[in-house]
């Protein structure tokens, strides 16, 4: 009897020990299982707030966006300085260019040009708007940026005022209007959004490729750099057209020189006007220039030609030949190659 009642009780503490150890397993589960469980009935109000949580305390967007506006500073400011440079460069090979519209740079003023001052804003006063109000300062650096746009679709009578718009009249390059496409977006990002924390050096960052698009704009309206500009499109042109011109270096400062397919020579000249016809006067000077010439003359001008200037291109008939003929874009190569041919023939 004794063995039947000692035996109980080990089982009895066997049993209370198993149900002891399996609350003891309960205890440790259960708050796992709820848990899940409320996270799979409120699932999509979570994953709302961890969304949240996730674009306002991650420094990720922050740093995509300031790499991005260092990025579009660090291209705009250098095409800025490529602009400048070449438009040094072509001042030093042809220092007596002559334009009516737009005189002589002296040489001590070259090294301004690679700073171009934008007067219709002081970028310094968004610098200091940085250091309080960083959302506030990318919008109005974006606002100079759009100012500067109008202006110049204004300035050239351009309707719409798009990146596109000021590429298609060749204002723009591809690689600036590829800038300012850049720099909406990312004013895009801040406004749309919301998943950046904009930061004093994002900010900075911003408004600094702002103001070196804003720059390179203002030297691409220079009548100086539009006009180099032309004279590389007239090349161009030439070259598809049958004659091919290498720029020249001679005394008698023609702008190029080159050859037809047939053997001819010939010197050009490029004239480009931001306004007004081409003078009679201008024709004049050149062909003062003809008795120490052994090449034919083309001028090729982006000015409308005057009857008396077509007048004399009727009739002029003597050696070398001279030609005078409007170039204004590829829809005139037509022109241009048949004044290349007359002087060939």
């Amino acid at each position: 009897m004794l063995e039947a009642l000692t035996y109980s009780a080990q089982l009895w503490k066997h049993f209370a020990m198993s149900w002891q150890m399996a609350l003891e397993y309960l205890r440790t589960l259960v708050w796992p299982a709820v848990v899940l469980a409320l996270g799979f009935t409120f699932r999509k109000q979570l994953a709302s707030l961890f969304g949240r949580v996730e674009s306002v305390e991650t420094p990720l967007g922050t740093v995509a966006f300031e790499k991005q506006a260092d990025a579009v500073a660090q291209e705009a400011a250098e095409i800025g300085s490529e602009m400048a440079s070449e438009l040094a460069a072509a001042e030093t090979v042809h220092p007596e260019v002559e334009d009516a519209e737009t005189p002589e740079i002296p040489s001590r003023e070259l090294q301004q040009i690679a700073r171009p001052q934008y007067s219709g804003s002081d970028f310094s006063d968004l610098f200091e708007l940085a250091e309080t109000e960083t959302t506030a300062a990318v919008m109005a650096a974006w606002r100079e940026v759009e100012r500067a746009l109008k202006a110049a679709a204004a300035k050239h009578g351009v309707a719409r005022v798009s990146p596109e718009s000021l590429y298609n009249i060749g204002l723009l390059s591809g690689e600036l209007a590829r800038s300012v496409e850049d720099l909406r977006s990312l004013r895009n990002r801040v406004v749309q959004e919301g998943d950046i924390l904009l930061t004093k050096s994002g900010a900075r960052s911003y408004i600094t490729a702002a103001q070196s698009i804003v720059e390179a704009l203002e030297l691409a309206q220079d009548s100086r750099f539009q006009a180099l500009q032309y004279e590389r499109s007239v090349f161009r042109a030439m070259g598809r057209a049958g004659l091919r011109a290498e720029p020249g270096y001679r005394d008698d400062e023609f702008d190029a020189y080159g050859e037809t397919p047939t053997g001819t020579k010939v010197a050009v000249e490029v004239r480009f006007r931001r306004r007004g016809a081409l003078q009679m006067r201008d024709i004049e000077k050149l062909v003062s220039k003809l008795s120490s010439l052994s090449e034919n003359v083309l001028v090729v001008t982006n000015a409308p030609l005057p009857e008396k200037v077509r007048e004399f291109n009727r009739t002029y008939d003597a050696q070398p030949r001279f030609e005078v003929v409007q170039w204004q874009g590829d829809e005139d190569t037509a022109l241009l190659a048949r004044a290349i041919g007359r002087l060939s023939g």
